[in-house]
Formats: C-alpha cells, sequence, structure tokens
C-alpha cells in the first residue's frame, strides 16, 4: 500500500490536514498543505502530546473542542494519523480566534479553519480506520464510542416526561392536530383559501415549547411548519427535488432574521407558495409514478445535457415507452418538457438574481445566449432583457 497516495487522496475528501507522527511526539509527514503556523499540531506541542497520549481505544479516537472542532487519531503500528483540524459547522470567525488563542497559530497569516460536513467526515474516518486495521464500525458507534452521540434512552425519556408533566401542571395542550391536519391537507390540495381559513382557526392551546430563546423557538417552530409543508406539497404532487429546494430557501432566510414578527410572517407565506406551487400542478395530468420519477430527475439535471436515454435508464424503462407515457400522461414530450423547466427557471433566475442573460444561458445548458433569447420569447412572448425590466419595475411598485 502506497501511504502517501492514499493520505494525499483522503484529505482531497476531507478537506483538511493528515499528520503522521511517531509516538515519540515527531511529525514524520503532513499530508494537506496547511503552512505549520496555522495547524495546531505544529504550534502546540502540548496539545499535540495530549492528542498522542489519549488512551488507545478499539475505534478511531474523536477529538472535538469547542463544539464543532475535531480531530481523528488512529493507530498505525509504531505511529498515529492525526486527522485535523476541522470544523464542522463552516467557517467562523469565532472559531479563528479560538484557534489563535488557545493554540498559539498564526493570526497574521490569517488562519481560516477548514471545513467538512459531519456525514462526510464521519463516512471518511471509517474508511480510514479500516484500511489501516481491517475493523469495520458504523457511524453511529463512532459517535457514541466518543460520547458524541445526541443523548441516550434514558436522558431522552427523562426529558420527555418532564415535559408532559409540566403541561398537565399548566393545563396548557398542545395546538390541537386535527386543525394541524387541516392546515396540511389544504397545502396537499393546493387550496389557498382553505389553508387561510385553517391558520384563521381559534382553539385552547399553544405550540410547543422549542427553546428558552424567543427568537430561536420563533425560528425553530418555523424550521419544522416548513418541513411538514414541503412533504405536503409533494404529496400534492409537487417535484420532492423542488420541493426541497424551496424548504432549504425558505429556511436560510429565516434563519437570517432577528424580529419575531417578521419570521411567523415569512412561515406563513412559505405555506401559501408551497399551496400556490400544488395549485399550478392541480389538473393538468394525471398522477404516475414513473412520469413523477421522470420529472424529479429532470429537476436535478436542468443545469446539464439531458437524454432521454439517460432518464429512461435511470429509473428502468425503456426510452420508447418512456415517451409515450410522458406524453400520454403530461401532454407533452419530454423535450418540451424540459424546455419549458428551463424557461421557467430562467424566468426565476431573472427575477431574482443577478446572473447576466449570457450566464443564465450557460447555465441552463442552452447552445448560446441568442438560443436562450429565442425560446424564452417563443414560450414569455418578451425577451430575457425585457422581462428582467419588467419585474425589476413591479418590484419597485410593490415596495412603494
Amino acid at each position: 500500500m502506497k501511504r502517501g497516495f492514499l493520505l494525499d487522496q483522503w484529505v482531497r475528501i476531507l478537506h483538511c490536514d493528515i499528520s503522521v507522527v511517531g509516538r515519540d511526539c515527531k511529525i514524520r509527514e503532513s499530508y494537506g498543505g496547511m503552512p505549520a503556523e496555522l495547524n495546531p499540531i505544529h504550534t502546540d506541542r502540548s496539545f499535540l502530546k495530549m492528542l498522542l497520549e489519549r488512551e488507545e481505544k478499539e475505534y478511531p479516537d474523536i477529538y472535538c473542542e469547542n463544539h464543532s472542532i475535531l480531530y481523528a487519531v488512529i493507530p498505525t503500528g509504531q505511529e498515529k494519523l492525526i486527522i485535523g483540524p476541522v470544523s464542522i459547522t463552516g467557517p467562523s470567525g469565532e472559531q479563528d480566534e479560538f484557534m489563535v488563542r488557545t493554540h498559539c497559530v498564526s493570526r497574521a497569516a490569517g488562519h481560516i479553519l477548514p471545513y467538512c460536513e459531519p456525514k462526510m467526515f464521519c463516512a471518511a474516518i471509517l474508511a480510514l480506520y479500516h484500511v489501516f486495521t481491517g475493523r469495520e464500525l458504523s457511524s453511529d458507534e463512532l459517535w457514541e464510542k466518543n460520547g458524541l452521540q445526541g443523548m441516550t434512552r434514558e436522558e431522552a425519556r427523562s426529558n420527555v416526561q418532564k415535559v408532559i408533566f409540566s403541561r398537565q401542571e399548566n393545563r396548557m395542550p398542545h395546538n390541537p392536530y386535527d386543525q394541524e391536519r387541516r392546515e396540511l391537507d389544504s397545502i396537499r390540495r393546493g387550496d389557498r383559501e382553505m389553508l387561510r381559513r385553517s391558520l384563521e382557526e381559534t382553539y385552547r392551546g399553544e405550540v410547543g415549547r422549542l427553546s428558552r430563546s424567543e427568537i430561536r423557538q420563533a425560528k425553530n417552530i418555523a424550521v419544522c411548519v416548513i418541513t411538514l409543508a414541503s412533504r405536503a406539497a409533494i404529496e400534492g404532487g409537487l417535484i420532492p427535488e423542488e420541493a426541497f429546494s424551496m424548504a432549504d430557501g425558505f429556511i436560510q432566510k429565516i434563519e437570517e432574521m432577528e424580529n419575531i414578527v417578521k419570521i411567523d410572517a415569512a412561515m406563513r407565506q412559505a405555506e401559501y407558495e408551497f399551496a400556490d406551487e400544488v395549485s399550478r400542478i392541480h389538473g393538468e395530468r394525471e398522477r404516475n409514478d414513473l412520469v413523477e420519477r421522470a420529472k424529479n430527475y429532470i429537476f436535478q439535471n436542468l443545469h446539464g445535457e439531458i437524454r432521454i436515454g439517460g432518464i429512461g435508464r435511470q429509473i428502468g424503462v425503456s426510452t420508447a415507452y418512456l415517451s409515450d407515457l410522458f406524453h400520454r400522461v403530461e401532454g407533452v414530450t419530454i423535450q418540451q418538457y424540459i424546455r419549458r423547466e428551463r424557461v421557467r427557471l430562467a424566468e426565476n433566475l431573472l427575477r431574482y438574481s443577478d446572473y447576466t442573460v449570457k450566464d443564465i444561458a450557460n447555465y441552463l445548458a442552452f447552445s448560446s445566449q441568442s438560443h436562450l433569447g429565442r425560446v424564452f420569447k417563443e414560450m414569455t412572448g418578451m425577451t430575457p432583457g425585457r422581462y428582467r425590466e419588467k419585474y425589476k419595475i413591479s418590484r419597485k411598485n410593490e415596495n412603494k
């Protein structure tokens, strides 16, 4: 096994440095290219010594500091691999300052912690551990053995009992489930008026307490409501990938807000948006599982070339069968549907982004800017430039 080649590839997966350290606390090799003055393995000898002297275990040893900065230690005979540091929450000035303050990394050199998504970090560590030891672990076992699981079964049950007791003592029930069902059913049906009526219902009870912070409480409730609304919209016929993307966009925007009233209003607006999207597609066609899977594939790949044969292979049917089925159910050919969806996405980009028309044409796999302009005008009656100009004027009028 060529260790150097292997670790170089793992650096690309983990986005962080991997150091090979001897039992004598000397660094034998480093992979990843982080300057020594920015890596605590180099700048803080007492920290390196602490990592090496931690009890050796029958699993990768995960060390966590400042809540979200991780290191993994894997023994390899007379040496140990130290993977990290890596952040699992994304870039943060607070984290960088922590590293400067705690491990004497260079502020002048502009310290920025590398980032790796938690699931990717876990999978990469488990695979690397298997390569060097032949042992297998699940991700749940890795987190649990390192004391990083969310909570024990006993802790979960204890907290649930506390909440139940508190609710019973105060005689304050949750919001009624039947009202919530009507709310979600209105989205599932694409019925905006039914949604309005369900939201205006009066009842005894209140939504659950999800945080002691009022701002965090409002955001948590919004996340729950929007997530449920997206699933109801999928059941109503919205393409899953589109519903998930809408939910992500709404939640990201709400996370930026610090006003409880605005958060609640944005949450309700998201529900209406889901209902409107379901309403848009209702009545257009009968539901068919194969067609829905084809449409979901198309939505996921609108930025590249889409071949009907590729769609068929993905969902397990022949090109001819899929073409006939799609046309029968949707009333348009697959190519017409793809073109329509690309124009619809182009409309959104013209409205809500600063991309140039040329960028949008490239982004949506049109052969040229003029090709996009020709198709766009054919379907909307105006050029992309005119469409953007008209939209901006309407936005200004709305804000007066």
